[in-house]
């Protein structure tokens, strides 16, 4: 139950205009970038695609080729460009499901820190150049929990880090560790344990909804001040999982986080969803444009508004199409 699958299903497919190139590639080798990789002591970034994938086509032509991304790539990694259709069974190895999915691998082929979708450049850019400072933590995080298994805040931080990576397996484990030795939230690491149990479900390509509706309300209950600035995502996240089944609810719920966490990060996302909601399931686009221009309006910083002006070119085509739609229904 991605949000991208949930509020965003305003996506329209994309034209191929014509890969630009820029990086130095390797195609579809993957023993031959790790053996690079080995030889030049950097870390793989494999991007994976397909040739109908119009998003990927899209980070291709215009977040790989701008300068800035393709210098810090060609310079800082092994690059491996690998279609998804021709080797599924690679593909099943790391987990691949939506594309495009960008992965950064050690040349063992350990992923440490993984972007699924589209990113412009610049934030793109600033994603990949964490990459290497974050395999280092993790290392070192290793090691620190290793000497000291009661180290609450370093499984903590390492759990983060594995789920950035995409090992999801891995990162729960720490954080089911890091709720063990906090408990009762005395140092304020459970409910953030917690959070991040729920959302990882709820981000997966096939989430135990019971598992997150718990995950999620152990949050509430052990920050009912929202005093570590959860308890408003928390609930974003148990109205997402409303939506397909009671949006009316759904809506209710988005609304009160809106009115009880004014200007909070939750907040920013409930208004995007209402907005999501209002065009998906309503057909109601003004109404939606409405909201999404209120979230850029009172909320410009915030990661959802900087989504609106796309969202709004998408609206207005969704609802030029319902037009023309209803003009040829009254024309029969």
């Amino acid at each position: 139950m991605r949000v991208a699958m949930i509020a965003l299903g305003l996506v329209l497919g994309l034209t191929r205009l014509g890969f630009a190139g820029g990086l130095d590639w390797i195609e579809n080798d993957y023993d031959k970038a790790l053996a690079k990789a080995k030889e030049s002591g950097k870390l793989v970034h494999v991007h994976w695609g397909a040739d109908w994938c119009g998003w990927c086509h899209k980070l291709e032509d215009e977040t790989l080729s701008a300068d800035a991304v393709r210098e810090f790539m060609n310079s800082t990694f092994v690059n491996l460009k690998i279609d998804k259709d021709k080797y599924g069974q690679l593909a099943e190895k790391f987990h691949v499901g939506g594309i495009p999915d960008t992965q950064f691998l050690t040349a063992e082929g350990r992923v440490v820190k993984r972007i699924v979708g589209y990113l412009p450049a610049e934030d793109f850019l600033a994603a990949v150049k964490t990459v290497p400072e974050s395999w280092k933590k993790i290392q070192d995080l290793e090691a620190s929990v290793a000497k000291d298994d009661k180290d609450g805040a370093s499984r903590l931080e390492l759990a983060k880090l594995l789920g950035d990576a995409g090992d999801a397996e891995a990162a729960a484990k720490q954080l089911h560790l890091v709720i063990e030795i906090d408990k009762d939230n005395a140092k304020g690491l459970a409910v953030e344990a917690w959070w991040l149990l729920g959302d990882a479900q709820l981000s997966s390509d096939e989430p135990d909804i019971a598992i997150a509706k718990e995950a999620l309300g152990k949050v509430v209950a052990l920050d009912p001040k929202n005093e570590k600035g959860r308890v408003d995502n928390a609930a974003v996240k148990l109205a997402e999982i409303l939506l397909e089944s009671n949006p009316k609810d759904a809506k209710a719920a988005l609304e009160k986080v809106v009115a009880d966490y004014p200007k909070s990060d939750g907040a920013g996302e409930a208004m995007f969803m209402i907005g999501a909601a209002m065009a998906n399931t309503d057909s109601d686009f003004d109404g939606a444009a409405a909201m999404f221009k209120k979230l850029a309006a009172e909320m410009p910083d915030d990661p959802w508004a900087k989504r609106v002006p796309d969202v709004l070119k998408q609206l207005e085509m969704m609802k030029n199409k319902k037009d023309g739609g209803d003009d040829k229904e009254e024309g029969k």
